[in-house]
């Protein structure tokens, strides 16, 4: 009977196990659903001018004015290097003048006979050092969110590669200026205000480069 209690508790603690190591999988986001453009209800008069809404003239040709629903591509040209070095060296030293070892003997014999009352050295050295490097190179299309009052673009957009070793999602989001877009109806990345770049993926090959549960327990809570 108890043999038999513990082939099932095995046969549990194997599902529990394979359930916590499964792969996660990425989940649609609302937040960067294409935006489509808003139907027209009406067509603008022809006024028989040569400047048509939708498009003005600068020094350097034919300028486009953008709306909601229109298709950018980002080119993503990011790379990112941080280092930081720390080291610690604390030193404390105490010294008692009012209980001498003497006074404190013909007190306490026993108690004080192999301490040192006199003084006290406390020392605590300690040093780290960290260092990251990261690129992300590419293209992604985007769409236009929003268009400001000051003619700049909210643009917002997503892409999904589903790969034998796993998938990997590259989000982007911000503001760009208009006169930031190329001829090629491209903007670099360099060029978003409040960029929010992310890069994740899921399947071997992220689980690969991620420590076990079991790591990552201890140390979230190893005190020392």
């Amino acid at each position: 009977m108890i043999r038999l209690i513990n082939i099932h508790f095995f046969i549990l603690l194997i599902g529990l196990v394979g359930g916590c190591a499964s792969t996660p999988q990425l989940e649609p986001s609302a937040e960067f659903a294409p935006v489509l453009p808003p139907k027209v209800e009406d067509e603008r008069p022809a006024t028989g001018s040569i400047f048509q809404h939708g498009e003005s003239w600068t020094w350097f040709g034919r300028k486009r004015d953008f709306e909601v629903g229109d298709v950018i591509t980002v080119t993503l040209n990011e790379s990112t290097q941080s280092s930081k070095k720390q080291a610690i060296n604390l030193s404390k030293v105490s010294t008692n003048d009012v209980l001498t070892a003497g006074m404190a003997a013909k007190i306490l014999p026993e108690a004080v006979s192999d301490m040192k009352l006199t003084g006290n050295t406390t020392t605590n050295t300690g040093s780290g050092d960290s260092s990251h490097t990261a690129s992300l190179t590419g293209s992604i299309a985007t769409t236009v969110v929003e268009v400001l009052s000051n003619g700049n673009l909210v643009i917002r957009g997503e892409k999904k590669l589903a790969l034998t070793e796993g998938s990997e999602t590259i989000q982007v989001s911000g503001i760009i200026r208009s006169d930031d877009i190329a001829p090629n109806n491209t903007v670099q990345s360099k060029n978003i205000a409040n960029a929010s770049i992310a890069y994740k993926g899921t399947g071997d090959l992220a689980a690969a480069s991620r420590a076990g549960w079991g790591t990552r327990i201890i140390h979230k809570y190893w005190p020392f």
